[in-house]
């Protein structure tokens, strides 16, 4: 096997790590769905875009809003969640042998069947409950004349896309299976641009923009299920449900294996149903303002953690079963490396909110009033984003141990920090009360899972004393980062709406600050930029 080296300087030695140089169709896969999750994001952005631009952050967006969470709070446990993980290993084993091709034939049709029955029964039960489920994620909806009514309605027509998105799951297990990732992967751009095109174009012309949106969201999902069929019957697959293979040995496999990933999702869950119960009863925007904010440190961690930890976290995976002596350095190498990037995020966002927020989401409807309000809701959700990259890397070492227990445990107690702070605050902060109390509830989260970590399988006193200066390196360049957009407020504290001008504005402040925040940390020793650099050198030498 080949393989490629990168050198990474930590403290006063320069340490050597292998990476394996291989597979070069993961690679060739990786780089192409890069492309495609760019512009799936890019999709995702016009969609909430057009949304704001003509419902402004008003009752109908909290309806629509709150009426779509709900469906969604059960696709994470019935459709990409668990279901695509525990199907994707169960037919891939079966496709490995020439023999297995019918009986994963069979897996997929009993799968179908399961799920026709199963989420088919979910559906119906969402349907006849849906006053009661509504109330759940939003009561405060009833201080407000006929919209508890009509977000019950919008989510009894939207209940159905469960079902449309769990079949879409089903297909994409299938042609993931087959290395086929494009396809499966881009389906969610026809879901949004559905969604934007219907907001933009007969949302303003109808006289019942309620149940237009609620169709538009059926319409997407429904393009989700189908642009995948051709392709997966093209693969040799029939996609009837056989009803008599509900019981077979294959489809309970699977159903077992959904079952341990339903906690943590349902957590997860229970924390969306928290925040937007809160959100609720902050007024008219409510649900609005905290979405628009929460968008935003959701795209960073999906541009930043996500991306550095795809590459780092497999690394530390590897050193903890083949070198566990040098793993904590990766460990520890790992966490500098993303709070290099999580620190300054954060910053920007807690410091230039208003740009940032009038910039991306203001103009039509969503006024003035709307990005202050979402601004301040993003400076308090802002430093979340160091939490929770803590958090993704410290679970990534509990799960490369072996120990799914604790992130769950920390998950839970992440979750009551965030019930009991958004209790506290938000009568009187309103929104922003929102975001302070999920920064606590990260912040608790994240120093739990290491104080465990370290007393379960430590760090080493040393290697732990080689962190500080790393850290001390990130706040003072953080410092001089929030000093410099500070000072150029004034220059855009007029953003309010999505142009060229305002784009050019907005995106000079930061990049200059951007790179004084690179030059200090260079200035005072700091070496991240080398090892993040090496590290994509490495993988895409692979």
């Amino acid at each position: 096997m080949r393989v490629g080296h990168i050198g990474c300087r930590w403290g006063d030695k320069t340490r050597w790590y292998p990476w394996p140089v291989q597979h070069q169709r993961i690679i060739h896969h990786a780089s192409r769905m890069a492309i495609v999750t760019l512009v799936c994001r890019i999709s995702g952005y016009i969609r909430d875009k057009a949304l704001f631009w003509v419902l402004g952050a008003g009752d109908l967006y909290d309806m629509y809003r709150t009426a779509n969470r709900i469906p969604n709070a059960f696709r994470g446990l019935f459709a990409e969640g668990t279901l695509h993980a525990a199907f994707v290993p169960s037919l891939s084993q079966a496709l490995a042998t020439k023999e297995g091709r019918s009986e994963a034939r069979d897996l997929l049709r009993g799968l179908v069947a399961t799920m026709l029955l199963v989420v088919g029964g979910v559906v119906a039960l969402g349907i006849v409950f849906s006053p009661w489920l509504v109330r759940l994620y939003a009561e405060g909806f009833s201080g407000t004349p006929g919209k508890l009514e009509t977000t019950v309605l919008m989510n009894r027509l939207m209940f159905s896309y469960l079902l449309l998105i769990t079949l879409a799951a089903i297909f994409q297990a299938v042609l993931n299976s087959h290395e086929r990732f494009l396809l499966s992967a881009s389906t969610p751009i026809f879901f949004n641009l559905t969604v934007a095109a219907t907001a933009l174009f007969l949302v303003p012309r109808v006289g019942r923009p309620e149940i237009v949106l609620s169709f538009a969201v059926l319409v997407g999902g429904l393009l989700q299920f189908l642009v995948q069929l051709p392709a997966v019957r093209k693969l040799g697959f029939r996609v009837s449900p056989v009803w008599r293979q509900i019981s077979s040995p294959g489809v309970r496999q699977v159903l077992l294996l959904m079952l341990p990933g339903i906690p943590v999702l349902g957590i997860n869950q229970i924390n969306q149903l928290i925040s937007n119960r809160f959100a609720s009863f902050v007024g008219e925007g409510g649900v609005s303002y905290t979405y628009g904010a929460y968008r935003v440190t959701e795209l960073m961690f999906g541009l930043v953690v996500v991306q550095l930890t795809t590459v780092l976290l497999p690394v530390l995976s590897r050193e903890l079963v083949d070198s566990p002596k040098t793993a904590p350095d990766t460990l520890l190498r790992t966490i500098s490396i993303v709070g290099f990037v999580t620190l300054p995020a954060a910053t920007a966002m807690a410091f230039f909110s208003r740009p940032i927020i009038g910039l991306l989401f203001g103009g039509g409807q969503f006024d003035s009033q709307d990005v202050s309000i979402t601004a301040a809701t993003l400076t308090a959700y802002a430093f979340s984003l160091v939490g929770t990259g803590h958090v993704k890397v410290m679970a990534g070492a509990f799960f490369a141990q072996k120990n799914t227990k604790l992130p769950m445990w920390g998950s839970l107690i992440a979750l009551v920090v965030f019930t009991i702070g958004s209790w506290a605050v938000v009568d009187r902060l309103g929104t922003p009360g929102l975001g302070w109390a999920n920064t606590a509830s990260m912040a608790c989260f994240a120093v739990f899972l290491t104080l465990l970590y370290r007393q379960r399988y430590g760090f080493g006193t040393e290697r732990v004393a080689g962190v500080y200066p790393s850290l001390a390196r990130q706040i003072v360049g953080s410092a001089v980062l929030a000093a410099i957009l500070w000072l150029a407020r004034p220059l855009v504290d007029d953003v309010d709406a999505t142009n060229l001008w305002n784009a050019i504005r907005v995106g000079a402040a930061l990049g200059v600050s951007g790179l004084a925040y690179l030059s200090v940390v260079t200035v005072l020793g700091g070496k991240e930029m080398n090892l993040i650099r090496g590290a994509i050198a490495s993988r895409s030498a692979r």
